[in-house]
């Protein structure tokens, strides 16, 4: 069983007594950073991407054929080097509560090892309070492999770009690539919990991050042809964080985790905790109502948190979320439903009703109450998962 400090590992508050600016209780605690899906038994078992078009409103699918020019092809990287810089902690209202720098905390990220293996395990300090929200801060440069010998893109030092289609003498080896988004040097990926977590002075708390990079990395080819070059525009990596170690379940319109060209691929990723219980979702791209808010759904209602969603996998196994207009949360877009499937290389269907008024769940706080069925979807598209 559980110890009570045990349960109350996380982040933080920083207290303020009385106005004055008086020492930050925190404890001392780690983050253990874990691998998130992998590969191999998707990409041996379903062989290469397939032509035949998964999505009732022709949103695309992955082809294999050679790079052309102009155009733009996603990819997964075999290996990323990535140095996390700091944690940010905020409350309910999304106040700062300070920050807790990490010190030499570069992770390697592998796809060869078996998923749900810890990468690196970094201390960090942690004010004592509650905490509602982090966010794990990584500079902007980080290192990666690819080697993608279905679409023929690897990454290599030897040229001016950093990739090739061919595979270099040696075989593919780390280059640098740039985040574009924004123009820090670093990145923050929040983390926002269902409830929020108090931190006891004496405890010593332990947070597992999951990362995920499949199909992370966009690179596009020259109008002439002749070269590759990185659309840093897209986060190249996926984290969620928890008190257990995580899960990333990714369901996609492609056939495998191998690369494929830009073409409104659909695809779903949900982070769960160890217990299975979905956490958080991210839709790309957008296939159903209105776009322009967050692609982003989580395991809260606005009334609990700043974010929302709804997001929760019922007793039946269907799997359920709504979108929003805007981080406020106020006004929605669309409602979405899928029965959930467990073995990769299982397809299912992702049902999407686009609507400002979604029905909301039985309790008011989760889907995982009920799934409201959905009786006239206004599209659907056909998911694949390929890594968990």
């Amino acid at each position: 069983m559980k110890r009570a400090t045990d349960l109350v590992v996380l982040l933080l508050p920083v207290l303020m007594m009385g106005g004055c600016s008086e020492p930050e209780p925190r404890v001392r605690g780690s983050m253990k950073f874990v691998l998130g899906g992998t590969s191999g038994v998707a990409a041996a078992l379903l062989g290469t991407p397939s032509a035949t078009s998964l999505s009732s409103r022709s949103a695309g699918s992955a082809q294999p054929a050679s790079l052309v020019a102009g155009d733009e092809y996603i990819v997964s990287p075999r290996k990323a080097k990535l140095t996390f810089a700091s944690v940010a902690f905020l409350d309910g209202a999304g106040v700062s509560l300070g920050n807790s720098d990490f010190s030499a905390c570069v992770v390697t990220y592998d796809r060869a090892l078996t998923s749900g293996s810890v990468l690196l395990d970094c201390p960090f300090t942690v004010p004592v309070g509650d905490i509602a929200e982090m966010r794990l801060n990584y500079n902007t440069t980080l290192d990666i492999i690819v080697s993608d010998a279905t679409l023929g893109i690897y990454s290599n030092p030897a040229t001016s770009t950093g990739f090739s289609t061919t595979p270099p003498a040696g075989g593919a080896a780390y280059v640098p690539y740039t985040v574009t988004i924004g123009t820090g040097t670093t990145r923050g990926l929040p983390i926002i919990f269902a409830e929020p977590i108090t931190v006891q002075e004496g405890s010593t708390p332990t947070l597992y991050a999951t990362l995920d990079m499949i199909h992370t990395v966009q690179l596009a080819v020259s109008s002439d042809g002749t070269t590759l070059t990185p659309n840093a525009t897209n986060e190249p990596v996926v984290v969620f964080g928890g008190l257990t170690p995580g899960s990333s379940w990714y369901y996609s319109g492609a056939s495998n985790t191998e690369g494929y060209r830009v073409q409104g691929v659909p695809s779903l990723r949900v982070f769960r905790d160890q217990a299975g219980k979905p956490l958080y979702t991210i839709i790309g791209p957008n296939f159903c109502g209105a776009d322009g808010g967050p692609k982003t759904a989580w395991a809260t209602a606005p009334t609990q948190n700043r974010t929302g969603g709804w997001l929760g996998q019922d007793a039946s196994g269907v799997l359920a979320f709504a979108l929003a207009a805007s981080n406020a949360w106020t006004i929605y877009t669309a409602y979405y439903r899928m029965t959930s499937v467990s073995t990769v290389g299982q397809t299912t269907t992702l049902l999407c009703q686009a609507t400002a008024t979604p029905p909301p769940p039985a309790d008011g706080r989760t889907y995982a109450s009920g799934a409201p069925a959905m009786v006239s979807p206004t599209t659907s598209v056909q998911l694949r998962l390929l890594s968990k």
